[in-house]
Formats: structure tokens, C-alpha cells, sequence
């Protein structure tokens, strides 16, 4: 397992970590869903209209064509291997907040958990089409 410096400003997406982001309403109901499995990790928020949630999880597996046609329609977002993600820190807490703090030592949840839970949620809530 490598071990990530979350006293960092920026993280790099790559592996050992990827982004997926989406909208805070959404973000609440996945959070929620991985919550119940055990399976939550960092998550920070954007300020912004509206405000955005970034999930940080294990690299990403690969994953078919029409999963990525339901991530495109619900308004998520992977963030591209070299992206910054910047983490909340002095310099920037007006923009960035954690949602869950990461943990020293705990895995990133699995990448593909994440998106099942994106999907789960928008197939139980047509509220976030």
C-alpha cells in the first residue's frame, strides 16, 4: 500500500489515486450509500454554484462504455491522470473543506464502488438525472 502525504497542498491524479467528482447533492447521497458499506474515504468539497465533491479513491479499473455514458449523463466527472486536485488547507479553507478526512494508513476506497454507488443512488432518486 503506498502511503499518501494528506498534509500536501495539491494531490496528483494517478495512481496510486483517482478523482471522481460531482455535484454536493449527489455526493451526499453516494457518501451515504458507502458510509452504510463501510467502504467511505476522502472526500472534499468546492465552494462554488454549485458546490462539487471530489471522491478520492484507488486507481481505476477499466469499466464499460455504456457505465461511462451513466456517469457522463449524471454530470460526474473522472478527473484525467496528471490532474491536481488541490486539498483544503490555511490558504484555501473560504474553497475547500473536507467531507471526510482521509485516514493515516487506510486504503482509499475501491474506484469501482464509488461509480456503483453513483449509479445506485441515481437509479433510486431520479431527482439527480
Amino acid at each position: 500500500m503506498t502511503l499518501l502525504d494528506w498534509s500536501a497542498t495539491v494531490l496528483t491524479v494517478g495512481d496510486p489515486v483517482e478523482a471522481i467528482g460531482m455535484r454536493a447533492g449527489l455526493g451526499a447521497e453516494v457518501n451515504s450509500m458507502l458510509s452504510m458499506a463501510m467502504l467511505s474515504g476522502p472526500v472534499v468539497a468546492y465552494a462554488g454554484t454549485p458546490e462539487r465533491w471530489i471522491f478520492l479513491t484507488a486507481p481505476a479499473t477499466s469499466t464499460s462504455n455504456s457505465v461511462l455514458a451513466d456517469l457522463v449523463r449524471l454530470g460526474v466527472g473522472l478527473f484525467p491522470m496528471g490532474s491536481l486536485i488541490a486539498l483544503p488547507c490555511a490558504e484555501n479553507l473560504a474553497t475547500a473543506r473536507w467531507i471526510n478526512h482521509p485516514v493515516p494508513n487506510k486504503p482509499l476506497p475501491p474506484w469501482q464502488a464509488v461509480v456503483a454507488a453513483v449509479r445506485r443512488t441515481s437509479s433510486v432518486s431520479s431527482g439527480w438525472q
